[in-house]
């Protein structure tokens, strides 16, 4: 069995010439599509909707450096309440034009989308959108038929790009050539002159972007894991037999390019992230799951989806991550003020001494001495103490003064020791709020934890904008989300909490008393309960829901974790206790690995 494939720690992009190329085919069905409407979303993200017939489509172009793009989408997208200026300009200029052809030059990274319009005394007026995919030099431009920039997503000057101007009325200058060798038009012989002219130490990856039109990094490692060549060979390590497999190879893949061998795919990590995509089969990631949308479109938009819905949950994550982060600093820093106050009481007990020397030696203290040096009569030996007195005091003042120092130090002991429990309660709290964010594998997770919080007073409550003199909504009622599920080798139902509120819901609400309750030992983690319908629990099922509650806590990555099981009936939740914290009792303990 082949083994897959080393992915890299960042998203694999495929937005290259020859991907543009298929989205180029799949546009060209458009030709005739009136633009109905035109929204930009985000800044540099604008949407045209073309209807043709009855049927409306959404074309998306992109300039944003890092996903840069155009084609066809089915996603929704917010409109701000005002457009932008660009897509001002857009909607004066193509809203009721009809696109008559779409354009690549070659196998560069531009597409062009010609438009029939009409002006405002309703003559014949073309327009030419542009769409550059160039990494932080992406842009949208639309130009008029002579050729000059009526406005672009993104203006600059010759402060920025030494090449050209991009300013409304400037004539429009493409990017550089890149003097590239169209790989469709090459035999054997002139691929291999080809890539015999480049430096020898380089890699073959490196060789191959550089030197073919239309071929990026995602292609050409591609191309080179169909050669069956390792990743990082050099040309110096290629001889006449390796040079023929990369041309052999080269033709798979530009044969698989084109419509009628589409066949796109969308490659995840194992954890559900996008990874890669292309319009054609990516053998170099085996092993890996991945998806078959319909049309390289379709994979696209796909991809950047689900990248977009990643981004999303991870920067809800970080957020929330960022609020508890800030409140276990403050909740420890004040941990270790209480601390401090109660182990200062232990010295609490020299105030009370001195207060009793003071007084059992009163008639041997004169007025104005400094100090006084007695027998320790609690000390077996009676070892001396010396007292260190207030001149201006008189000996029944100075011995009040100790007792006076001994009681205000126990009162702030015993404020103190309650307020450490208290504060150690809600560090418990918030590991385990911080163990359900690292668990939350959606968005609506998150939402959850975020309403918690809110609950909680750690987060400022959402205020509903309404308008003056009308009554406020009541707040909405949120059930909590679908705890995760799975079956024991014996065919028990084991159910796991991913946050606190569903723990409560879980182990309160729904749980039988018979059911059988477990979790990390002293460890914030989720509530996991094994339905056992009056059943007598099996070993395997016992450890397999043991391994369930270490992998959903804190500590997931360690080894032998102690996990606590008990009956349900004997877990209760004391008054006024936060969201998942429970006692309980009658509990043994196992140990084990988690889960994988």
């Amino acid at each position: 069995m082949a083994k897959p494939y080393f992915w890299r720690s960042t998203t694999a992009m495929a937005f290259d010439g020859l991907f543009l190329a298929a989205i180029s085919a799949e546009l060209s069905g458009l030709t005739g599509s009136r633009v109905d409407r035109i929204f930009q979303p985000e800044k540099e993200t604008v949407i045209l909707h073309l209807r043709k017939g009855r049927d409306t489509r959404k074309l998306l172009l992109c300039s944003l450096s890092d996903q840069a793009r155009v084609h066809l989408t089915t996603a929704s997208f917010t409109n701000p309440p005002t457009p932008p200026l660009f897509c001002m300009v857009l909607r004066k200029h193509l809203e009721g034009g009809i696109l008559t052809a779409v354009e690549q030059p070659g196998l560069e990274r531009v597409l062009k989308l010609h438009f029939n319009t009409t002006d405002e005394l309703g003559r014949q007026a073309p327009r030419l959108l542009l769409i550059e995919i160039m990494g932080k030099h992406s842009n949208i431009i639309l130009l008029n038929p002579e050729g000059s920039i009526i406005d672009a997503a993104r203006r600059y000057t010759h402060a920025v790009s030494r090449h050209r101007e991009v300013l409304p009325g400037r004539p429009y200058v493409p990017p550089p050539a890149q003097d590239k060798a169209d790989p469709r038009k090459l035999d054997d012989e002139a691929f291999t002159r080809l890539l015999y002219e480049g430096n020898w130490g380089d890699p073959l990856e490196r060789l191959l972007v550089n030197r073919l039109a239309g071929v990026g990094p995602e292609t050409a490692r591609e191309i080179i894991h169909r050669a069956g060549l390792p990743a990082g060979t050099t040309l110096e390590g290629c001889g006449a037999y390796e040079v023929n497999r990369l041309y052999q190879a080269l033709g798979e893949v530009l044969a698989a390019t084109g419509p009628a061998a589409w066949k796109p795919e969308v490659i995840l990590r194992p954890e559900g992230e996008p990874l890669a995509f292309a319009s054609f089969e990516l053998h170099q990631y085996q092993g890996l799951p991945r998806e078959h949308p319909a049309t390289p479109g379709a994979a696209c938009d796909y991809f950047y989806s689900l990248r977009r819905e990643h981004q999303l949950l991870e920067g809800t994550r970080r957020s929330l991550e960022h609020v508890l982060e800030k409140e276990l600093k403050r909740c420890r820093k004040k941990e270790g003020l209480q601390a401090a106050t109660v182990a200062e009481a232990a010295g609490a007990e020299e105030f009370r001494l001195a207060g009793e020397l003071i007084t059992a030696n009163i008639y041997r203290i004169k007025k104005g001495q400094a100090s006084l040096t007695a027998a320790n009569f609690y000390d077996p030996d009676g070892e001396p103490v010396t007292i260190e007195l207030d001149p201006s005091r008189t000996p029944a003042e100075n011995a009040q003064w100790y007792f006076n120092r001994y009681n205000k130090a126990k009162h702030a002991a015993r404020l103190a020791a309650a307020q450490l429990e208290q504060t150690k309660a809600e560090i418990a709290y918030l590991e385990s709020i911080a163990q359900a964010v690292s668990m939350a594998a959606t968005r609506d997770d998150l939402e959850e934890i975020r309403r918690e919080l809110r609950q909680a007073g750690y987060l400022p409550e959402e205020r509903d904008k309404q308008k003056p003199g009308k009554k406020a909504a009541k707040p909405e009622a949120h059930q909590p989300s679908r705890p995760l599920e799975f079956t024991s080798p014996d065919g028990f139902k084991i159910l796991v909490g991913k946050n606190n509120r569903q723990n409560d819901w879980l182990t309160l609400k729904q749980a039988a008393d018979g059911d059988l309750w477990l979790h990390a030992k002293d460890i914030p983690g989720s509530h996991v309960i094994i339905r056992t319908g009056g059943r007598e629990v099996p070993a395997t099922t016992l450890e397999t829901a043991a391994r369930l509650a270490a992998r959903y806590s804190r500590a997931g990555q360690s080894s032998r974790v102690p996990v606590d099981y008990t009956l349900v009936k004997h877990v209760r939740k004391p008054p006024g206790a936060r969201p998942g914290m429970v006692i309980y009792d009658h509990q043994r303990t196992v140990y084990v690995t988690p889960a994988e």
